[in-house]
């Protein structure tokens, strides 16, 4: 074969990726962007304000990147070289720095574990007093319910070279109009208890931190059977990079475990649709691919469905963020109906607005729970509504 044929070849066979991409973007694009445990870009719709201020365009590189084929695969391939250099050069300095956080490139990292930067009350207190105005309104406008709220303590709680806690929590509890009893808090005082109940690598609790939170949550709601426990040891179902490891931070990974359980029969419905949420029996089957905390246990929805058929319990509804995810199912077997809404994406996977008032009519509910970590409780998506 001449040369030029070998060009024309090869310049064949990048035309044809490309076009593959570009209609893999416009036509199928994927939902999930596993390597980085998050939804894929797609391209927003096309429309003249989006043009004139460039966030269409933006849109477009955003979705070629996570949607052409083989795209991911250079991402981690090279965030693996990159990391792989950073590993040899930091580990002399990071293996002296205990019990200091130390910069590494941009990522912060206290004794092996990649963590976020500590808030400050003062820079809350207006959302977190916004928050509490909202939900002490539909407190009120809805007597007939039993409202819940569990606060999830994580780094950005507790400065772990001083142990100095920042009073979030307190704050947003003394201004809530619950009785004590129905609010319940992951309380997380130090590094040592952090390392215990969080992955390295990920802002999620591990397995021994959702066991933890489950537990007290079933406390918290008033479960009348026992929590389930787990139905042998901990499995080690490969080694992830969790939401935290991102570009050099890569040099960072761990293994993933997680507890077997024997789950009741239920029905579930994801995004309207009959199948499973998470694929854990898959994972402990050994058919579940590369862990991680979204592929296992479930990624985020707009709305997740558990009918356990039992109609002599409770249907409750859970307005949560990702650190659900890991014990709904878990939830799901103390009720008769397990309603789970992410209210940051009900509209785009269900076709309408989120109506609280019509929600919980329509669904029969009896009990409410309002879960999530500092972020759930100052972010505006979160805000209740009709």
């Amino acid at each position: 074969m001449t040369k030029k044929a070998i060009n024309a070849v090869f310049v064949g066979l990048i035309l044809v990726l490309l076009g593959a991409g570009l209609a893999r973007t416009v036509f199928f694009p994927k939902e999930v962007n596993t390597y980085e445990n998050r939804y894929a870009e797609k391209i927003a719709p096309l429309t003249l304000e989006g043009w004139l201020d460039g966030s269409f365009q933006d849109s477009v590189d955003a979705a070629l990147a996570d949607q052409v084929q083989l795209a991911q695969v250079y991402k981690k391939a090279y965030n693996l070289t990159s990391a792989g250099y950073m590993r040899a050069v930091s580990a002399p300095i990071l293996s002296l720095a205990q019990g200091r956080y130390v910069h590494y490139v941009d990522t912060l990292v206290f004794n092996q574990y990649i963590a976020y930067p500590v808030r400050t009350l003062e820079d809350m207190t207006e959302r977190l007093e916004a928050k509490a105005d909202n939900f002490n309104r539909y407190f009120a406008a809805h007597p007939e319910l039993d409202f819940y709220v569990y606060y999830i303590e994580k780094d950005t709680d507790v400065n772990f070279e001083t142990g100095e806690k920042v009073p979030a929590c307190d704050y947003l509890f003394d201004r809530l109009e619950l009785p004590q009893n129905r609010l319940g808090r992951f309380s997380v005082d130090g590094f040592e208890e952090f390392s215990a109940w969080f992955y390295r690598t990920d802002h999620h609790w591990n397995l021994d931190g959702s066991l933890r939170g489950y537990q007290q949550l079933a406390e918290l709601l008033g479960a009348e059977d026992a929590p389930l426990s787990p139905v042998g040891e901990a499995v080690e179902l490969g080694t992830f990079s969790g939401s935290k490891a991102a570009g050099a931070a890569a040099a960072f990974s761990e293994p993933f475990y997680a507890y077997p359980y024997d789950f009741p029969s239920m029905e579930v419905t994801v995004n309207g649709e009959p199948g499973d949420y998470g694929a854990q029996e898959l994972f402990l089957a050994g058919q579940g691919g590369e862990p991680s905390y979204g592929a296992f246990y479930g990624w985020d929805a707009g709305e997740v469905t558990f009918s356990t058929g039992r109609t002599d319990r409770e249907n409750i509804l859970i307005l949560g963020e990702s650190y659900d995810n890991a014990v709904l199912k878990l939830l799901a077997a103390h009720f008769n109906r397990t309603y789970s809404v992410d209210l940051r994406y009900y509209e785009a996977y269900m076709g309408e607005k989120f109506s609280f008032s019509s929600y919980v009519e329509e669904h029969d509910i009896t009990q409410v729970l309002l879960i999530g970590n500092i972020d759930y409780f100052l972010m505006d998506e979160f805000l209740l509504e009709d």
